[in-house]
């Protein structure tokens, strides 16, 4: 999907496992009702360069100078919003502070 140069996905809801593997690769996918999809798509279709904006702080999507309103899973736009959907690159930088916090434990001398 990201290689066809979408950067987010709007639909009326997700399966639990795309959803998961859309964040971790840090592509938002929103929700939206079935009326407010119809209005992008009708737009889109008008005319096909109509750029849509995922805005995740403000909770809409904009396009053609209309906006709607969307919906993402709290803890999923707070990782998005924060750069924080990558869980392997957060453990590798917090990787540091593990090592410091080992070092101060009696148990993990060597």
């Amino acid at each position: 999907i990201s290689k066809a140069g979408f950067k987010a996905i709007i639909a009326e809801n997700f399966a639990e496992i795309f959803f998961g593997n859309s964040t971790t690769l840090g592509m938002p996918c929103v929700t939206a009702s079935r009326e407010d999809i119809d209005k992008i798509a009708a737009a889109v279709e008008k005319d096909p360069k109509t750029e849509v904006t995922i805005d995740l702080v403000k909770l809409e999507a904009r396009f053609a100078g209309q906006s709607v309103k969307i919906a993402q899973r709290e803890s999923a736009r707070d990782a998005l919003v924060n750069g924080r959907w990558d869980a392997i690159g957060e453990l590798i930088d917090g990787l540091p502070d593990v090592k410091a916090t080992a070092a101060k434990l009696p148990y993990m001398a060597a």
